[in-house]
């Protein structure tokens, strides 16, 4: 006899030992924990990884642990129901592993899983389980196991196993937003978007969830997905302090001002008094030097709330352009010039003072043109009242 039949013959006569073994303890209903992972350890082995028989004995010693969880739990003992959360998914993970070993055509290319609907049956009271578990999981910010529980649950919408059991989808959308806020907090994003578009479904929670996703999105440098999700949000909560100023921001940060403009005209369509529209637009038209488009649109702000600092600012400063113009002007005597750049001044100084006002700390923003105003508005008392720089 050679080595290697020698050894053959030896793991042979092991594995049939470790199968009496747990034969035994499955009907006794002892070492379980053991018995898994001996049986695990065959299964990861190619020699045994089809064997049907090792894959209904790893579902039965499952079973058999959860089960016994479950009983404990009845009579109000001590109970670890993170344990137990755990031994339900690899319940469901290997009764969905053996159906799709069981479901392979046989020699005359003909499928029948002759264990599905007993399967199924039995599994089904429990799946509901995977819901509360990724809760319990969620409830204390353990997000991966959080993450696993709602994929198991939801992944049964797709599994063959349960293609005849009708699974309540009532949940789907909720469960969706879990699975993906769990993922957030990974942080994933190739989880978080698994479910996504279910998620966003689930209308009590849409807008945070459109957040978290362009948060994440943001963050890993996924454009694509991040414009996406801005722009469902935006579409959703119109109002919200944080898609609309987003998207402007990102096309501004590239100069697509066209884009911007287009958004915010857009938004002042739906309301013309909004601030957040107005101050978007008025800025991006400062952006595209449309000044007295700009100055129109920051006017019409200062009259709802005067007390915006960038209005307040963008105004004056295109004021005061107008008189550096004016005093640039050709064909006009020094006289002429300086009157019409007189008021410009004039109209530009409320503007800048309360700019000061709002924003004294910014002294090299307002203190150039205030200078330059009161030197040329002979105003010698406000002149002198600047503080030297």
């Amino acid at each position: 006899m050679t080595a290697s039949a020698g050894n053959e013959k030896l793991s042979q006569k092991q594995f049939k030992k470790d199968i009496s073994t747990i034969k035994t303890n499955l009907k006794n209903g002892k070492d379980l924990e053991k018995s898994e992972v001996t049986l695990r350890k065959y299964l990861a082995d190619t020699t045994f990884s089809e064997n049907k028989t090792l894959h209904l004995m790893m579902i039965e010693c499952l079973r058999k642990q959860y089960d016994a969880g479950n009983e404990r739990m009845y009579l109000k003992e001590k109970v670890d129901t993170a344990a137990i959360t755990r031994t339900n998914i690899k319940q469901f993970l290997a009764i969905e592993t053996f159906d799709s070993l069981d479901a392979k055509p046989n020699s005359k290319g003909i499928i029948e899983p002759s264990y599905r609907k007993k399967h199924a049956e039995s599994i089904k009271p429990f799946w509901g389980n995977l819901l509360k578990g990724g809760i319990y999981f969620y409830a204390h910010s353990n997000w991966k196991e959080a993450w696993q529980c709602f994929d198991t649950y939801l992944d049964c919408f797709k599994q063959p196993v349960f293609t005849d059991e009708k699974l309540d989808s009532t949940q789907y959308n909720f469960a969706s937003f879990l699975a993906v806020m769990a993922a957030c907090n990974i942080p994933d994003l190739t989880l978080a978007l698994r479910y996504a578009d279910s998620a966003t479904n689930y209308a009590p929670r849409k807008e945070m969830v459109l957040q978290r996703l362009a948060d994440l999105c943001a963050e890993r440098k996924d454009t694509i997905h991040y414009l996406q999700y801005l722009n469902m949000g935006n579409e959703a909560f119109p109002y919200s302090k944080y898609f609309f100023p987003n998207l402007i921001d990102f096309h501004t940060a590239r100069k697509q001002y066209d884009i911007a403009l287009q958004y915010a005209d857009a938004a002042l369509e739906k309301d013309s008094l909004d601030i957040t529209f107005l101050l978007a637009r008025h800025n991006v038209l400062m952006m595209m030097q449309q000044y007295e488009k700009a100055l129109e649109d920051g006017i019409s702000l200062l009259i709802i709330n005067d007390s915006l600092s960038i209005p307040n600012y963008n105004v004056a400063c295109i004021y005061y352009q107008k008189a550096q113009e004016a005093m640039k002007k050709t064909g006009m005597t020094y006289k002429q010039r300086l009157k019409k750049a007189q008021r410009y001044y004039k109209l530009c100084l409320p503007y800048m003072e309360r700019y000061k006002k709002l924003r004294p700390q910014d002294t090299t923003l307002w203190y150039p043109i205030l200078y330059d105003a009161y030197l040329n508005l002979n105003m010698g008392e406000e002149f002198d009242s600047l503080p030297p720089l």
